[in-house]
């Protein structure tokens, strides 16, 4: 044998033992995983849930049946999937199960943490749920929603450092993010820090005006200080805000686009609705109707959405197949006939409107608001007897219901029954203290009677409740100026403070600001009257009048260049237009002013 040959021989041999070598390390770490594969398999099998018994639609059960076959094989990604049908679903034992696998084979996930502290905030175990808000930012110190949940936590147990550092951490996350910032001034609040909170409160609101617990906060702070109309103000503000938004949350939006639950997804479709966020919620309607054509409540719902958007056609359809597909056991309710009567209103179909009202009656005779929208019916159609009839009856079913009682007292204003309508308003009030319909209608009749005054013991507190709403305070300042008027010559006083309260209201207002120009002038205060004046002169500047008063309060305030400029061209306005008198009163004037 060569030497080359020798050499090779030994060399060979290594590479062969090497390979045989990784070959058996392939074979143990192959056997390992699989060994390790099947013993995962059998934990998940193990801990399985059974399929519930009874589910509510044929095409859920079809997606549970496949999905638990698929979870069998011990594929956490499949058991992951279960989980979000049974959670989405609300079969909340079976998700709990399949979170509690998950949690165990993949701690470091943290979406499996937080679904189950989801579930065990529905079951009351606030100590589970905050171990496993814990287990969540562990896995994850990104999970925004999960730092906020644990905030609050801490917030209502009283661990307010601990809260604080809790809203930083999603505050560091999402700058700017209200619900942070509003947790860090009820911090600032409940730890005594009370400049601190108004100044958190006054920068969130900056940057997010419609944050409705936000406006809340503020109010109260305000009105503990006395600030009793920047706190009416805000409340205001924070009730045009609407429906306080649950902070969004990604996670659990995920499980409910799994929902298949026809009455659950209009219970979603109902909170995006109330929120604002009239897309989603139409598309978890539609989602219902399709998964349970009988189901009348979705199309009631779905019909509403859609009847406030202005597609009236479309609502009117929608809640006409309601009506006509409703299965034995889900009959519509008095509301869907109501709102497909206002689509037929809105439409201009009174017959079909009519029989609509009849029908609704037939199956809910108790029903207030049918009994309301009847009486509206029988009254544009002439029938006031009948209709006013409707209108008690509604009345006698729900005594709260205050719509029935303004429009009672509407048929009788128009009869000329004012005792009695003025006994239907009032009843109003008691259930509504500050119904707005009632208070302007009994203000107006105050009006027509003569008593101007007293017109404000109804608009005061509309404006109070209402403070920052602009019809209302046209409406106010208007009243304030016939009051203003009316008490001039015997209480001048009283008719500046009305003049005074309705420029608060409207400062531009050209009559209230003449009102008091005249009167400070009148009075023998020219200097006062100067600013108001001015006001009405711009917003008049061809009205020789506006002019005139203008002119000599300039003259009796020493501002002689001032008067000339403004008199002479009054008096062009005058001559051009007419006014006689008007122009003697210029020439006058103008005749004692120096060169």
């Amino acid at each position: 044998m060569s030497k080359s040959a020798q050499s090779v021989t030994p060399r060979r041999r290594f590479g062969r033992t090497a390979a045989l070598m990784l070959a058996l390390v392939v074979l143990v770490s192959l056997a390992g995983y699989y060994g390790l594969r099947r013993a995962q398999t059998k934990r998940v099998q193990t801990a399985l849930p059974a399929l519930p018994a009874n589910t509510p639609n044929a095409t859920l059960r079809d997606l549970l049946v496949d999905a638990r076959a698929a979870a069998t094989t011990g594929r956490l990604e499949a058991v992951a999937e279960l989980g979000r049908l049974f959670h989405a679903n609300e079969f909340r034992a079976e998700a709990e199960a399949c979170w509690r696998i998950l949690a165990r084979e993949q701690p470091k996930e943290a979406r499996w943490h937080y679904y189950l502290a989801d579930l065990l905030r529905m079951a009351g175990d606030l100590t589970g749920v905050e171990g496993a808000l814990e287990a969540t930012v562990a896995a994850d110190p990104k999970a925004a929603t999960a730092w906020l949940q644990l905030a609050e936590m801490k917030l209502k147990s009283g661990r307010l450092d601990a809260a604080a550092e809790n809203y930083q951490r999603r505050l560091a996350l999402l700058p700017d993010d209200p619900y942070a910032g509003l947790g860090l001034a009820r911090v600032a609040q409940l730890q005594g820090r009370t400049a601190e909170t108004i100044e958190r409160l006054e920068q969130l609101l900056k940057q997010h005006p419609k944050f409705s617990a936000a406006q809340n906060l503020y109010a109260e702070l305000q009105a503990a200080a006395g600030r009793e109309e920047l706190a009416d103000l805000h409340r205001w503000l924070g009730r045009e805000a609407g429906r306080f938004r649950e902070a969004d949350d990604p996670w659990i939006e995920e499980l409910n686009t799994r929902c298949r639950e026809p009455r659950r997804l209009c219970h979603l479709g109902v909170i995006a609705y109330q929120t604002n966020q009239g897309d989603r919620g139409r598309a978890r309607f539609e989602q219902a109707i399709a998964l349970a054509p009988g189901y009348a409540l979705a199309h009631e719902l779905l019909g509403a959405l859609l009847l406030e958007e202005g597609a009236t056609v479309a609502a009117r359809d929608t809640l006409l197949r309601g009506i006509e597909n409703a299965a034995p056991d889900s009959g519509p309710t008095a509301m869907h006939f109501l709102k497909l009567n206002e689509a037929y209103v809105a439409l201009k179909q009174p017959g079909p409107a009519r029989r609509t009202l009849e029908v609704g009656l037939r199956q809910h005779p108790d029903s207030a608001d049918l009994l309301h929208a009847w009486g509206n019916r029988l009254k544009a159609e002439g029938n006031r007897t009948e209709a006013a009839q409707a209108y008690r009856r509604a009345i006698e079913v729900n005594p709260a219901f205050v719509e029935a009682d303004f429009a009672l007292a509407v048929l009788l204003v128009e009869a000329e029954r004012l005792p009695e309508a003025a006994q239907a308003l009032q009843r109003a009030l008691t259930m509504q203290p500050t119904f707005p319909k009632a208070l302007l209608l009994l203000a107006r009749l105050e009006v027509d009677a003569g008593r101007v005054e007293e017109a404000g013991r109804f608009l005061l507190p509309l404006l109070k409740a209402n403070p920052g709403e602009p019809e209302i305070r046209r409406i106010t300042a208007s009243w304030r100026l016939r009051a203003g008027r009316a008490l001039e010559q015997r209480d001048p006083a009283a008719a500046e403070r009305h003049y005074r309260a309705g420029l608060v209201l409207q400062p531009d207002h050209p009559d209230l600001n003449a009102g008091l120009g005249v009167l400070l002038l009148i009075s023998d205060r020219p200097g006062e009257a100067v600013a108001p004046l001015e006001i009405a002169h711009r917003a008049r500047p061809t009205q020789a009048q506006a002019a005139l008063f203008l002119g000599q309060a300039y003259v009796r305030s020493g501002r002689p260049s001032d008067a000339r400029r403004v008199l002479t061209a009054g008096l062009h306005q005058a001559e051009q237009s007419g006014q006689a008198a008007s122009v003697r009163n210029f020439q006058e004037i103008l005749s004692i002013l120096p060169p």
